[in-house]
């Protein structure tokens, strides 16, 4: 019976939806909803009903397993103390110390095993790869390639494992490594002795084959292609510089026969094979690769452009590769027999030199795979720096030079001078001094082939810089001889023989010091033009380049033999390292010698003024010139032209000396210089005779007409060497000096047309007859006062003359003040 609660609840659910009659119709549809929802109850009933079951059995299940655990927890417990107890109480036994080390033992027995397992199937994997290679080079030598790769490739990957492993499996990298190189040892051989065979049928080495006519030419040639293509692709990737471009095995293989004949004739006892003679091997080769150039051209370039198309190769540069061998074995078994012999290993470098030279010239030969724009560095560079010869050679070729300069400069027509080597109006040098450019020049052209710039600089300074060096020291010794001896204190000191004090004098001293003059400019001359050769343009701009690359760390860094970059700098221009570019390399070796001619230029002018000068003390002597009258002219007119009076005796033998010394002068030195040693050598005689005749003497009309007359011919002399206006800067003074002394007695007298000092007179408007003013009238307006003396010496044309001297000379004409 359901309960009030529940009635009430229905009584209030009716009332709720039956409120009226019309509610009643609702009646099917409140039923089928009142269904429904009492459906979703009880399937709701029925899965709460599931899930409490659930809950129930998983919260019994967790309970049991909880259960589980800690029962197995406590067992744990309980075997962990018994295996502690157990544990300790083996350990305490020797017994178990020896279980534990037989174990041990057992472990690294089954390592080292495992090791030898690991050795034994990589010998295994080598000889597999070995066999198979082997197996394929028969019919497929590119196939033959791949197990041949793959075991270079196990080599370099065991080699980089084994380095790792400081070398811990030695034995098997040597094994891995020379089963490679046998295979491909094998591999070669069989392939080369086919072509080999195939060569040998058709007649090979001759010139005229024709190997299209047999396709078994090419088939050998492309097998042995196939079998280098990893070592030439190996070779393109190699990082060494110096790495050595392998010789293509077909054409390896056909230098064979080439190599035989060449050893016939130059390594065994035939008389081609002599050690003076090196040109003979050295043109059998190149004789080679001239005569098979066309079989190459025609029948080999096209097989390297079909089967190594994208890698340029040119024949006749791979066949010069091929025969290059030949010669350096024999180069190898030469230089130890000829070592000993300067002369024979200088000609064995020269000839070796000017092979490279027609390979780098002719054939344009450079190793493939260098780079293009490099020069092929030579057989000469292999011998020279990776054989490390260059040492000797530049020590023969340094004593053969030094002796060869001795002989020149000991040679008894070295100081002759040479009128014929050079042109008319240049200094002539000393026969030494040509000989020396011609030893320096030959040097050079044996040294220029060479491609390396030390080489190039070794032979610059410790052999050309170095004899001219010894050359400079010996000019400046003799220059500094004949400056020591011509010393009157020095003669007096070590008694120098008479002999000896008149080698000295005039003519004899003057060759001399002309000697030195002219082989200084003319090596100088030589020197500025070297500068200028492509050749030492060059090696300067190479050295200027590392200079400005050169660091402040790098200053001390030797750059040829021991010299650092400073004394490369000291030897041939201070431009090395100041940074200018306006240098060359003879800069400081030309400027030694061009201050040589400077000081000997100034001993030439000494010594000619000083002999003039020795020459004139009989002139100077002359007391008279007051009272000469015209008894002692032969004339009575002391208006007479100076050319009809004759001059002194005295003056003769010093005018004798002096044309002969201009004569001399004028043949040996350059226009510019003979003008200069005349204007200097005026200007000491003009001081001479200024400071010890006309400062010390008084003189008369004719006296100073016939001082006039002397220093007119002086001055005559010296306009039959030099255009007058060489000289009449200099003389000026002296003319000046003339023209005071002999103005004439009194004003309106003519100037004779012939004077020495016309152009004094000229100058002044003076010139062509007109009068001048008397002596008198010139001395009343002198001392007049400063500007009136200075008036009068304008009109008179004078300008070197001070008013002061002009009045002391004027004092010196007795008649002035008569």
């Amino acid at each position: 019976m359901a309960s009030p609660v529940q009635d009430a609840r229905v009584e209030d659910f009716l009332n709720d939806k039956f409120q009226t009659l019309a509610d009643l119709d609702t009646l099917d549809e409140l039923l089928s909803s009142v269904q429904n929802q009492q459906s979703l109850l009880q399937s709701q009933a029925c899965i709460l009903e599931a899930a409490e079951t659930a809950i129930h059995d998983t919260e019994k299940a967790a309970y049991e397993h909880s259960e589980k655990l800690l029962n197995q927890a406590q067992l744990f417990q309980q075997e962990q103390i018994d295996i502690d107890r157990r544990l300790q109480a083996i350990a305490a036994s020797e017994e178990t110390k020896d279980a534990a080390r037989q174990i041990q033992a057992s472990m690294d027995k089954l390592q080292r095993l495992e090791v030898a397992k690991g050795y034994v199937e990589l010998i295994q994997l080598v000889h597999n790869l070995s066999e198979e290679a082997w197996k394929q080079i028969d019919t497929n030598p590119k196939a033959a390639l791949v197990p041949y790769k793959e075991l270079q490739h196990l080599y370099k990957n065991l080699k980089a494992r084994h380095e790792e492993t400081e070398e811990a499996a030695v034995h098997l990298v040597y094994h891995v490594k020379r089963t490679t190189s046998e295979l491909w040892d094998s591999m070669k051989e069989k392939l080369s002795g086919e072509f080999q065979a195939i060569l040998t049928r058709m007649g090979w080495p001759s010139t005229t084959l024709d190997v299209t006519q047999d396709p078994a030419f090419e088939v050998g040639f492309c097998k042995l292609l196939d079998l280098q293509e990893p070592e030439l692709e190996s070779f393109l990737h190699e990082t060494e510089k110096d790495k050595e471009c392998p010789v293509l095995l077909p054409l390896e293989v056909m230098a064979k026969p080439l190599g035989l004949r060449f050893r016939y004739h130059f390594e065994g006892d035939k008389q081609t094979n002599r050690l003076d003679k090196p040109e003979w091997f050295f043109n059998h080769i190149l004789t080679l690769i001239e005569d098979y150039t066309p079989f190459a051209n025609t029948y080999i370039q096209p097989l390297l452009d079909k089967h190594l198309p994208s890698s340029g190769r040119d024949t006749v540069l791979e066949f010069i590769t091929a025969v290059l061998p030949m010669l350096r074995c024999k180069i190898r078994n030469l230089l130890p027999q000829i070592v000993q012999h300067a002369q024979l290993l200088s000609h064995f470098i020269h000839e070796m030199i000017k092979f490279d030279t027609v390979l780098r010239d002719d054939y344009l030969y450079a190793s493939y795979g260098t780079d293009t724009e490099a020069i092929w560095e030579g057989i000469t560079h292999e011998v020279l720096v990776k054989e490390n010869w260059f040492a000797q050679w530049l020590k023969v070729e340094k004593d053969f030079a030094l002796s060869r300069y001795q002989n020149i400069v000991n040679a008894d027509d070295a100081w002759q001078i040479d009128y014929d080597s050079v042109e008319e109006h240049e200094a002539k040098p000393t026969k030494s001094a040509v000989r020396v450019k011609d030893l320096l020049e030959t040097i050079t052209e044996c040294y220029r082939p060479l491609t390396s710039f030390m080489q190039r600089l070794r032979f610059l300074i410790d052999i050309q810089i170095n004899i001219l060096d010894q050359y400079l020291d010996k000019l400046n010794s003799s220059v500094e001889a004949f400056r020591v001896l011509s010393s009157s204190i020095a003669r007096a000191v070590q008694g120098t023989s008479k002999e000896e004090a008149d080698a000295l004098k005039g003519i004899p001293g003057l060759e001399r010091l002309c000697r030195v003059y002219g082989s200084a400019m003319y090596l100088e001359g030589c020197m500025r033009d070297w500068g200028e050769d492509v050749f030492f343009l060059e090696i300067w701009e190479e050295l200027h380049d590392r200079s400005l690359n050169q660091s402040n760390q790098d200053k001390d860094k030797q750059v040829a033999g021991i010299m650092t970059m400073q004394d490369v700098a000291d030897k041939t221009s201070s431009a090395v390292v100041s940074g200018d570019d306006d240098g060359a390399l003879f800069d400081e070796t030309a400027g030694a010698f061009k201050c040589l001619q400077e000081w000997t230029e100034e001993m030439i002018i000494e010594h000619v003024g000083n002999s003039v000068i020795e020459e004139l003390r009989a002139y100077t002597r002359i007391t008279i010139w007051s009272s000469i009258e015209s008894d002692h002219t032969g004339s009575e007119d002391s208006n007479q032209p100076h050319s009809t009076l004759t001059i002194s005796p005295e003056i003769a033998q010093p005018l004798t000396t002096l044309s002969s010394f201009y004569a001399y002068t004028s043949r040996i030195l350059t226009a510019p210089s003979f003008r200069r040693i005349v204007r200097q050598t005026m200007a000491l005689v003009q001081t001479h005779i200024l400071d010890y005749i006309v400062a010390r003497s008084q003189f008369s009309a004719f006296g100073a007409r016939q001082l006039a007359r002397d220093c007119t011919e002086l001055w005559a002399v010296s306009a039959q060497f030099a255009p007058p206006p060489v000289v009449e800067g200099v003389t000026r003074k002296l003319k000046e000096t003339c023209l005071l002394l002999t103005l004439p007695m009194k004003d309106g007298d003519e100037v004779p047309e012939s004077e020495g000092f016309q152009d004094v007179l000229e100058e002044a408007g003076l010139g062509g007859g007109k009068s001048l003013m008397g002596i008198r009238t010139v001395v009343g307006r002198a001392f007049e006062d400063n500007e009136e003396a200075r008036g009068v010496m304008e009109e008179l044309g004078i300008r070197e003359l001070l008013v002061a001297e002009v009045r002391g000379l004027l004092r010196r004409r007795v008649e002035a003040w008569a």
